[in-house]
């Protein structure tokens, strides 16, 4: 920008400088390996479905609630699926918001014991806890599908949202959160592989 001062000379205003810290910028991998960037990019597209699911869920069940309280209040009229709809979109968001979790590292974590392990001997560690995670949520999926097998037996309905369907909720949140943990260690063990330290997360700036 151009300023004209009072003794007639022309001054330019230097440009504003570009902020370093960029919190709308995504986030980026520098030390990522040709393995670890292709797991990734297919582990963020899953997470993405998990969101905009989890988004859609929500929608709909506030709609539902919301248009029920209105049309009972105002026309005295109930909709019958509101329960159903309630009920398992709160299930459906409680078993992917697990999985979505996950995706994103936000479970508990040993930090205590973390710290004071060295870059190389926290991905063992990493490694480690998602072995464990595996089997336990396999024990957890098989308890799911044994809730399935019991909702057959003794439920016979057609409805949308019966039981059933909303049992084979579980083994579906314990398998991608399974999926997740896999994701997670393979890019864990190619950085083993590779000698590398822990991936470090930087705000790219393009």
């Amino acid at each position: 920008m151009v300023s004209a001062p009072s003794d007639g000379v022309e001054q330019v205003e230097p440009p504003e400088r570009a902020s370093h810290l960029d919190l709308g910028a995504p986030l980026s991998y520098p030390d990522d390996g040709s393995l670890s960037r292709a797991v990734r990019r297919i582990e963020t597209w899953i997470g993405r479905v998990e969101q905009g699911a989890l988004i859609l869920l929500l929608a709909c069940v506030v709609l539902v609630a919301a248009g029920h309280a209105l049309l009972d209040r105002f026309a005295e009229i109930q909709l019958s699926f509101k329960d159903d709809v309630v009920r398992g979109g709160t299930f459906a968001m409680a078993m992917l918001g697990a999985a979505f979790a996950s995706h994103q590292v936000r479970h508990l974590s040993m930090d205590l014991v973390s710290r004071r392990l060295s870059p190389r001997a926290r991905l063992f560690l990493q490694v480690a806890l998602a072995v464990f995670t595996i089997v336990i949520v396999v024990l957890f999926v098989r308890s799911g599908l044994h809730v399935v097998a019991q909702e057959r037996t003794f439920q016979q309905d057609d409805r949308l949202l019966s039981s059933v369907r909303i049992a084979y909720l579980i083994p579906l949140g314990g398998g991608l959160i399974i999926l997740h943990t896999v994701l997670h260690a393979i890019i864990d063990l190619d950085y083993i592989i590779r000698r590398k330290t822990p991936p470090e997360r930087i705000r790219s700036a393009h």
